[in-house]
């Protein structure tokens, strides 16, 4: 059996399904069977002739010596011609599968004895022209199959045992090495990285067993070294956000402190001057002034109704979400904005440059109405009533409308443009403005996927840019 790995206990998945495809036991003996066969059969068969070969030598021989040793006996026999043949082929017949013998001399008739003319024709020479010449059957095949057997016996035996040994020195110097090394692979696959294989096997093997040995071990070392970066990279992650955190709460007090101290600033100037109007109307004996210092209190106290008003829809805008599907065409809530802004400045011109087939944006009528008109408001109020305002209209790209207004008035202060869109930023004189119009106009683009900005003209001048997701 196969050595088990050395493993630290996880448990690996199961290898992917993949085609058929024969092992390397499997190939390596078929090419050791088929290597074997061919040398081995092809030496059995030249053995099986080269015995062949030397049976028919001997029996060749054999037969020589049996037509010389009639020749001879017929030579020193006693008697006539004929009797002396007889005596002589008498001796040989039937033996060395001799069928039959003949004398033949050129001017007499052959003596024959037994059966000639079939088979094969052994001759010897005798004085006189004489010539004595042995049949001899032709070779059976069957005797020579013991012989056969025994060498094909032999060759298999010999070339069986090579091949065993051949095969099992295969396997435990390449096969089973290879096999440890495939299983350690798809264990390591699998995550598990504390797997070692035993260096063993031919020297190459050895050698790749030590490679993939070290290799797992840099891997567990890279591991553990990527484990250490992570969980310090989640330390750092933390502080990160815990830092983000503090940043943030500093950033909403700040902004609380900003929204405090505008809304102190916007109400208490108020409230100061109804606190003095309404001392020196009780001060008052004339019912006109005391009516007149009343009034303006009643129009202070409208204006601190307007900034509380303004204060709760910049809060309730943070809150209440538009709905998805509606769309508002720009260009006819443009027109609209400036049918009302037109009234706020009579020598302000107010041009309006769409392009044609604009698609619809995705935004509530109403609140694109109500940033196009505070918009242009603010650009009215820039130019001090006299100037030109530059409407756009244009599609940014495949997913944006793009809407720019453009005044060419005296532009924004540096020190207050990055800070535009905050609560209580305004750049119109105390009085005038409570900061909240581009406030609610940031929180209403912001809620629908849009952006909104704003930038001084190199020519003199603002301009506040928008662009609203198109409805699609």
């Amino acid at each position: 059996m196969d050595e088990p790995l050395a493993s630290s206990g996880r448990r690996s998945r199961a290898p992917r399904a993949t085609s058929f495809i024969p092992g390397l036991r499997a190939q390596t003996l078929a090419s050791l069977t088929l290597a074997f066969a061919l040398s081995f059969g092809l030496l059995g068969l030249a053995l099986i002739r080269v015995s062949e070969r030397g049976r028919a030598l001997d029996r060749a021989g054999d037969h020589r010596a049996a037509a010389q040793a009639v020749a001879l006996a017929y030579q020193l026999g006693d008697g006539d011609r004929h009797t002396r043949f007889l005596r002589a082929a008498d001796a040989v017949l039937g033996q060395a599968g001799i069928r039959g013998v003949e004398l033949s001399r050129a001017d007499l008739e052959p003596d024959v004895r037994g059966v000639v003319g079939l088979g094969q024709a052994v001759e010897a020479e005798l004085p006189q022209g004489e010539r004595v010449r042995l049949w001899v059957r032709a070779p059976d095949p069957s005797t020579g199959v013991p012989v056969t057997r025994l060498l094909l016996l032999y060759v298999a035996v010999t070339g069986g045992g090579v091949l065993l040994l051949a095969y099992f020195t295969l396997t435990t110097l390449v096969v089973r090495p290879l096999d440890l090394l495939t299983q350690a692979a798809s264990r390591v696959a699998s995550g598990n990285l504390e797997v070692a294989v035993p260096e063993r096997g031919a020297g190459e093997v050895a050698r790749l067993a030590r490679a993939f040995n070290v290799m797992g071990e840099q891997l567990g070392a890279d591991r553990a070294s990527l484990e250490e970066k992570i969980a310090e990279l989640e330390r750092t992650t933390r502080e990160l956000a815990e830092a983000q955190e503090q940043v943030l709460r500093s950033a909403r007090l700040a902004s609380v402190g900003r929204l405090s101290a505008g809304v102190a600033h916007e109400i208490g100037n108020p409230l100061a001057a109804i606190r003095g109007l309404l001392e020196i109307a009780a001060d008052e004996d004339d019912a006109g002034d005391r009516a007149e210092y009343l009034a303006r209190a009643q129009a202070e106290t409208d204006r601190i109704s307007r900034i509380i008003r303004e204060l709760l829809d910049f809060a309730r805008q943070g809150t209440e979400r538009a709905p998805e599907s509606a769309t508002a065409d720009l260009r006819a809530v443009v027109e609209d904005a400036m049918r009302l802004a037109s009234a706020r400045g009579t020598n302000v011109t107010i041009e309006l440059d769409a392009a044609k087939d604009l698609p619809a944006a995705r935004i509530e009528p109403d609140r694109a109405l109500q940033v196009v008109l505070n918009l242009l408001l603010n650009a009215v109020d820039a130019v001090a009533g006299e100037g030109h305002v530059r409407v756009s209209i244009e599609r940014a790209d495949d997913a944006t409308l793009r809407l720019a207004v453009e005044d060419d008035g005296p532009g924004i202060d540096a020190d207050v443009l990055d800070q535009i869109f905050e609560p209580f930023v305004t750049t119109k004189p105390v009085g005038e403005g409570t900061g909240l119009g581009l406030a609610v106009c940031h929180t209403l683009v912001s809620q629908v996927g849009g952006h909104i900005d704003a930038e001084n003209l190199p020519d003199g001048g603002a301009r506040f840019a928008l662009r609203l997701p198109i409805d699609v």
